[in-house]
């Protein structure tokens, strides 16, 4: 019985282990050329065009760059925006997705407010408003 619940543990894991694997991950870069991996529903920055880069500074929401990209193949003027710190790493991302609804992926290191870091893996937000 023992040998049995092992060996449904080990093929369970190797399941799961191989589904994980499968799963399509994106990978960009940020703006020092590291690694981010991005959530596979974000789509690809380099098949759209730099609308505007806008640098601001907040007294209250702080400092950062805002890149703006548009995708010739929509009826939108700006389909895809990231947020980026001073230093060049990225925080947070949003886009218009193949429905209109509005998708944000943000930095998970950042989503712990009692310790909030970079960690190069966006996870995406529920806040998917149709348009």
């Amino acid at each position: 019985m023992k040998a049995l619940v092992v060996l449904f543990v080990f093929v369970t894991a190797m399941l799961i282990t191989d589904e994980a694997m499968d799963q399509q991950l994106n990978v960009t870069e940020n703006r020092r050329q590291e690694q981010v991996i991005t959530p596979a529903s974000t789509p690809d920055r380099n098949r759209m065009a730099v609308v505007q880069t806008l640098t601001f500074m907040e007294e209250e929401l702080g400092a950062g760059v805002l890149v703006f990209y548009d995708d010739s193949r929509t009826k939108w003027e700006i389909d895809y925006i990231e947020l980026y710190d001073l230093e060049g790493s990225l925080l947070v991302v949003t886009w218009i997705d193949r429905f209109g609804a509005c998708q944000v992926a943000i930095d998970q290191g950042l989503l712990d407010p009692d310790d909030p870091s970079i960690d190069g893996v966006l996870v995406t937000l529920e806040v998917g408003t149709m348009l």
